[in-house]
């Protein structure tokens, strides 16, 4: 699985960090500069990444797709919500007038409880306010299967002997099939939003089988990716933007 966040594994933090390249050859015809701001939890931000300033999904995505020209804000912050993210991302975001948007927010949702149809509410008031009456492109991540994190696994009567610790409180781990369900109810909800509001679903539920084919994808919490996991991760989110840049 290609990870995401929840405030019961990621650290208290916040932070917001912008990069720009090298301006085109003065020669060159002027063009407005592409703004590019990733809004998200902890997996936006970089936890898990040796160097979030270079290995964390939004910043290869940058690299990777976005000119030369183009300019990057880094709004994610780690246990965010959605609710947190309207409050406190999405201002800042459209402040810098964004040409493209990355969404990834919902595990924190999930675990706190907010039901499948105030997420959607949410969500739809996020997607809409960034897109800017069309003149953003914003992907949106739905949620990845969690029951494939070794930090879920780890809860579980039958965790595997190297598991990482357990940190889900006793008595509040969803069964798998009761994960799975909540995940599923997300990630519905996502693709109607999506449609609804003209955004690019970019799906990473659908690749979590590679997780039991690349263990080296994840950090040693089982939960957050490392470099490698977020270089896989960006890969995705560039399939996605690709067809229609």
């Amino acid at each position: 699985m290609w990870l995401v966040v929840s405030s019961l594994f990621a650290l208290v933090m916040t932070g917001c960090s912008s990069a720009t390249r090298s301006s085109p050859a003065a020669t060159a015809p002027a063009q407005p500069a592409a703004v590019y701001a990733a809004i998200g939890a902890s997996e936006t931000y970089g936890i898990g990444a040796s160097d979030r300033y270079r290995e964390a999904w939004p910043q290869v995505f940058f690299h990777d797709v976005l000119p030369a020209s183009a300019i990057f804000y880094n709004f994610g912050i780690p246990g965010a919500t959605t609710a947190a993210a309207l409050r406190d991302e999405v201002p800042a975001a459209l402040a810098v007038h964004p040409s493209v948007v990355t969404v990834w927010l919902n595990v924190n949702d999930l675990i706190q409880g907010v039901s499948a149809k105030d997420y959607a509410g949410q969500l739809r008031q996020l997607l809409h306010a960034m897109r800017r009456n069309g003149q953003t492109r914003v992907l949106v991540a739905n949620t990845p299967d969690l029951g494939q994190l070794p930090a879920y696994k780890a809860c579980l009567p039958n965790a595997p002997a190297k598991a990482p610790e357990c940190l889900l409180p006793t008595g509040l781990v969803p069964s798998p099939d009761e994960l799975a369900a909540a995940v599923n109810a997300y990630n519905a909800a996502i693709a109607q939003v999506v449609k609804e509001e003209g955004a690019t679903l970019v799906d990473l539920h659908a690749g979590d089988g590679l997780l039991a084919q690349h263990p080296e994808w994840l950090s040693s919490d089982g939960f957050h990716p490392n470099g490698l996991g977020y270089a896989a991760i960006a890969r995705v989110f560039e399939a996605a933007y690709r067809p229609t840049a």
